[in-house]
C-alpha cells in the first residue's frame, strides 16, 4: 500500500531491452538511503519491486504485463518519475490508500485549467 504522496522524483538513467521484459535503472539520492532490494516503490504509480540497489542507482525489472498496462514502457533515459516507498504498518497516513496496481492506461480528453483547479478528463 502507499499514501499516493511523492517523496522524490527521481531521473531514469537507462532502460535496456530484455526478452519479454525491460530493466529500468533510475537514481534517486533520497530513496536509495532507505531502501533495500525486495521492497516495493511506487514508480509513476505503479508498485514494482526493487531488483538491486547500488549507491543512488536504483533498478527494476519490469515483465511483459507491467509494460502492456502502464506507460512505463514510454520512460527514457533522463525521464522524471514520480517515487514513493510502501507506507510501513506504524507510519503516519498523511493521504490515501493507493495499491500501486493498475488495469490499463487511458488517454487523455482534456486538462483545463479553471480558476486555481486543474481538471482532468480520461
Amino acid at each position: 500500500m502507499f499514501t499516493g504522496l511523492i517523496e522524490e522524483v527521481g531521473t531514469v538513467t537507462s532502460t535496456r531491452e530484455r526478452e519479454r521484459s525491460k530493466q529500468l535503472q533510475i537514481v534517486a539520492p533520497r530513496i536509495a538511503k532507505k531502501i533495500r532490494p525486495g521492497e516495493s516503490v511506487a514508480v509513476n504509480g505503479c508498485c514494482l519491486t526493487l531488483s538491486a540497489h547500488r549507491g543512488d542507482q536504483l533498478t527494476f525489472n519490469l515483465l511483459e504485463e507491467t509494460l502492456d498496462r502502464t506507460n512505463l514502457k514510454m520512460l527514457r533515459r533522463g525521464s522524471g518519475v514520480n517515487l514513493e516507498r510502501a507506507l510501513r504498518a506504524d507510519g503516519r497516513l498523511g493521504g490515501h490508500f493507493v495499491q500501486g496496481h493498475v488495469d490499463c492506461t487511458s488517454r487523455v480528453i482534456s486538462f483545463e485549467q479553471t480558476g486555481g483547479d486543474h481538471r482532468l478528463a480520461v
